[in-house]
């Protein structure tokens, strides 16, 4: 059964268009990537979905477990189980991990308990009345990803989980993914430079490339295919 939706899409910022005529279908309890080069419109495709105020949706629908997400402010998306972690991570620095994650529970109806939370990101419990602007990027990384999913979503959007992190941290992060996708039965849609990452987590693949989608396939295929790699992800 699909739980996302995105048919013809278009979106953009003042200074142009970004997103011309997108399409992605999700099923539930799939875990899939959005690949493509820097400046393909892969973070817009991410922000337009949750309603974030910039870019400007001039076209196309956005369904979301029936729902029609252009009819909703984007204060109400995570409420409707879908939830994003942005590339930039934006924790609060000012505030502890553990208030960093009680601040996204206030804001859905039905949130994890917080002790459920640190149980799955036991690093994390460590560091509970840590402030954020302590943590390396790596932790970061957990929180924000750790805050998304206490909202107790259907489906969360990671922008870039593994950038500039340590060979490391981007191990424990492939598992945090597999482990939210088949230990919790969460939707995942990745957004990925490594594409190495991609392979290890994804089930399928979208290739974006100047606002357009211009492939889906298998890992499989991406793992096989040199020539579409070079032509449209540069490795």
């Amino acid at each position: 059964m699909t739980l996302l939706e995105v048919d013809g899409l278009e979106a953009g910022y003042d200074t142009g268009q970004v997103l011309f005529g997108v399409d992605l279908a999700i099923e539930r309890d799939e875990v899939v990537s959005l690949l493509g080069r820097n400046g393909a419109g892969k973070t817009t495709t991410m922000n337009a979905i949750v309603g974030a105020d910039l870019p400007h949706v001039r076209g196309g629908s956005i369904t979301f477990d029936g729902t029609d997400l252009r009819k909703k402010q984007s204060y109400q998306i995570p409420k409707l189980g879908l939830t994003l972690v942005p590339e930039s991570r934006r924790c609060f620095d000012d505030l502890t991990v553990e208030e960093n994650i009680r601040l996204a529970a206030n804001h859905v109806d039905d949130p994890l308990d917080i002790e459920t939370v640190f149980e799955q990101f036991p690093e994390l419990a460590k560091m509970r009345t840590r402030l954020s602007k302590n943590m390396s990027g790596g932790e970061k990384q957990m929180l924000a990803i750790a805050r998304s999913l206490v909202a107790n979503p259907k489906m969360i959007l990671l922008d870039e989980p593994c950038e500039g992190l340590a060979p490391y941290i981007v191990r424990r992060i492939e598992s945090i993914i597999q482990e939210i996708s088949q230990k919790q039965n969460v939707t995942v849609l990745l957004v990925e430079q490594n594409v190495a990452v991609a392979m290890a987590v994804a089930d399928r693949h979208y290739i974006l490339d100047e606002g357009h989608i211009v492939d889906e396939v298998t890992t499989e295929r991406l793992r096989t295919d040199e020539e579409l790699r070079q032509e449209y992800l540069g490795v």
